[in-house]
């Protein structure tokens, strides 16, 4: 049937199928496995249009500890769209019994991470639509007896050279877990499989504020802070992934953060990067206080972590909360727009073959992950 299709348009069915389609049609012949194999149609193919899917992760305690990722329609408290597509098999586990970070989901790609404190340096970029995926080589500044740091990592994706990149910020630790001196940069580029160090010059005074880092208009976005004279300023700080350069956005003089026992209040920026957009979208004040602000859904309503563990969704119309009857580990929920890829596909930047086990010192105990790789 095949010979019959013109070779020009043979990539524009096919790209449109959905991912697991195309990987039986590596099956029809030597032609079609070359072609869904190859970089060109891997960077040209994204899961067809569809209503928005939402990826939901969350470390379950009951009846096992495992990590669980969900694809949802739309994870809210209206039962018509909480519908699950479909759950992902996760193949990877640590010995310390402690999940995984997800640093980010970015065009089909999930980016974990096992080295909040710099102890494992163990990333792993995983495609779950394909089963595949790579574990990162070693950074260049890492603990060792001597000097430790506290690290914050960002995942993207760069436009310009059409490129994953992810983004080390690593501060080294005094004795009391102070912070002694500047951070070091680093940029890891996923065509090459290697580290390169950025220079952080004017910023390099910018302390992070928490964990949790947003990859928006190419960009890593992260709420930081700087003390000048006693006197402490908050901003968005902003690593350009094609420029591999750092800005700052400024925030609303008054800002409530999301943390227990507190309001949240819920801002937006009507107009990227201008300071005077900033309009107060929603106040949000349940009994007992938020522990996590997770994100929205398609049709606004607002997750939280109202009490460590528990998944609610808030309607910002009505002022309702909804229990989501999803329980986990308290500060493992993460939730991201999920779309599908054949990123890894090709075996190219170091995508693993065979299951492999390996281990490295995590503070005092041991972490082992296996990562599988089948079609």
């Amino acid at each position: 049937m095949s010979d019959y299709i013109p070779d020009w348009l043979l990539p524009e069915i096919l790209c449109r199928l959905p991912v697991e389609s195309l990987l039986r049609c590596r099956c029809v012949s030597k032609q079609w496995y070359s072609l869904i194999s190859s970089p060109d149609f891997i960077s040209l193919y994204t899961s067809p249009p569809a209503p928005p899917l939402f990826l939901l992760r969350y470390f379950s305690t009951k009846p096992k500890k495992q990590e669980k990722y969900f694809v949802y329609s739309d994870p809210s408290s209206k039962t018509e769209n909480n519908t699950l597509v479909k759950e992902l098999k996760f193949p990877f586990k640590t010995a310390s019994g402690r999940p995984f970070g997800v640093v980010g989901f970015c065009n089909g790609l999930v980016f974990l991470s096992h080295d909040t404190y710099g102890y494992t340096n163990t990333f792993i970029l995983w495609n779950p639509a394909i089963r595949k995926s790579i574990t990162l080589s070693k950074p260049r500044f890492c603990s060792c007896p001597n000097v430790r740091y506290h690290v914050w990592l960002g995942f993207g994706f760069d436009h310009k050279t059409r490129d994953f990149k992810v983004v080390r910020m690593a501060y080294p630790l005094g004795a009391n877990w102070d912070y002694i001196g500047p951070s070091e940069v680093e940029v890891y580029k996923l065509s090459t499989g290697l580290w390169k160090t950025v220079n952080s010059k004017g910023f390099n005074n910018k302390l992070v504020m928490n964990n949790t880092s947003v990859y928006l208009n190419g960009a890593i976005h992260r709420v930081s802070y700087s003390e000048k004279r006693g006197e402490i300023t908050n901003s968005l700080l902003v690593f350009n992934l094609s420029a591999e350069t750092f800005s700052e956005i400024g925030l609303p003089l008054v800002l409530t953060r999301v943390c227990s026992g507190e309001l949240c209040v819920v801002w937006v920026m009507n107009q990227y990067g201008k300071l005077e957009s900033w309009m107060e979208k929603f106040v949000v004040d349940p009994n007992g206080g938020i522990e996590n602000a997770i994100g929205f859904t398609r049709n606004g309503e607002f997750l939280i972590e109202p009490y460590p563990g528990d998944l609610s969704s808030y309607d910002p119309e009505s002022g309702e909360f909804y229990d989501l009857g999803i329980y986990g580990r308290a500060d493992s929920f993460f939730m991201s727009k999920y779309i599908e890829s054949l990123v890894l596909l090709d075996g190219r930047s170091g995508a693993i073959a065979d299951p492999s086990i390996a281990s490295e010192s995590d503070s005092e105990e041991e972490t082992e992950y296996t990562s599988s790789d089948s079609d």
